[in-house]
C-alpha cells in the first residue's frame, strides 16, 4: 500500500480572499504548499491532485453545522477549555453558515473520490477521511503554550506581528523530531516581511491543519493522544495532544 498523503486547508469564509493549502507525505515531506487558491473548483482540484488513496484531510471552517443560533457544542466545550489560553472559538450556526458552509460543499464533492467525514480514525487508518480542525488550540497542546501565537495583524504592530510569526514558524520547525515529524523547507523562511504578510500567516496554518492530520493518522483520534471535541452529530473539532 502506497504512503499516506496528508492534506491542511486554512479555508477562507469567502472566494474573494485566497485560502492557504498544504500537502506532506507520512514522512513529514513537505509536498506542496500556497496560498492563492480562491474558488471552490480551484480547492478541490488541488485537493485531487495532492490526495492519496489513505490520508487524512484537516478543513480550518466548521464542516458540520446543524444549529440554528449560537454554538455548537462542540465550540461551548472546547473553548471552555482554551478560553484562558487565549485559544477558544468563533460560534457557528446556520445564520452565519446558511447552506452548511464552504467546507460542507468541498467535502460532499470529495464523496464521490471515496472521501470520508469521520472523527473517529484508528491509528494509520486505511480511509481517506476529513475532518474539522482548528490551529490555536493544537499550538496549544503541541508546544505546550500558556497562549497562542499573536501572529494575526489585527491592531497589533508590525514589528511585534513578525516575531510572532517567527516565533510560529521555530516551533513548527522544531516538529522534526517529532512523531510524526514536519520537515520545512526553504519554501518557508525563518524571516517574513510585512509585504503580502497574509501569505504567509495562511501558509503556516495550511501547515499546521496538514501536520494535525498527520497526528491523527499516525495515532488516531482517540484519547490520550488526541481529542475530539463534540460529534459527529452536531459538528466537533479535533485537536492533538502533546506532540510525541
Amino acid at each position: 500500500m502506497s504512503g499516506a498523503r496528508l492534506l491542511g486547508l486554512d479555508l477562507a469564509w469567502s472566494p474573494k480572499n485566497p485560502s492557504g493549502v498544504a500537502a506532506i507525505d507520512d514522512t513529514g515531506r513537505l509536498l506542496d504548499v500556497r496560498a492563492d487558491l480562491r474558488t471552490d473548483d480551484e480547492i478541490l482540484a488541488w485537493i485531487r491532485t495532492w490526495r492519496g488513496e489513505r490520508g487524512v484531510i484537516g478543513f480550518d471552517m466548521p464542516t458540520i453545522v446543524r444549529n440554528e443560533t449560537g454554538m455548537r457544542d462542540a465550540e461551548r466545550e472546547l473553548s471552555a477549555e482554551f478560553r484562558k489560553h487565549h485559544a477558544g472559538t468563533h460560534p457557528a450556526n446556520l445564520v452565519r453558515f446558511p447552506d452548511g458552509g464552504r467546507a460542507r460543499r468541498i467535502i460532499d464533492d470529495l464523496r464521490a473520490d471515496g472521501v470520508e467525514e469521520d472523527p473517529c480514525i484508528a491509528p494509520n487508518d486505511p480511509r481517506l477521511v476529513a475532518i474539522e480542525v482548528f490551529p490555536h488550540p493544537a499550538h496549544i497542546r503541541l508546544f505546550g503554550l500558556q497562549t497562542v501565537f499573536k501572529y494575526k495583524k489585527k491592531s497589533r504592530d508590525w514589528d511585534d506581528v513578525l516575531i510572532e510569526w517567527e516565533r510560529y514558524r521555530a516551533a513548527l520547525a522544531s516538529l522534526h523530531a517529532a512523531d510524526p515529524p514536519l520537515l520545512l523547507d526553504e519554501r518557508i523562511p525563518e524571516r517574513v516581511t510585512r509585504v503580502r504578510y497574509k501569505r504567509w500567516d495562511d501558509t503556516l496554518d495550511a501547515i499546521t491543519c496538514a501536520y494535525v492530520a498527520s497526528f491523527v493518522h499516525r495515532w488516531g483520534s482517540a484519547q490520550p493522544h488526541v481529542r475530539v471535541f463534540g460529534d459527529l452529530a452536531g459538528g466537533y473539532i479535533v485537536v492533538p495532544n502533546r506532540a510525541v
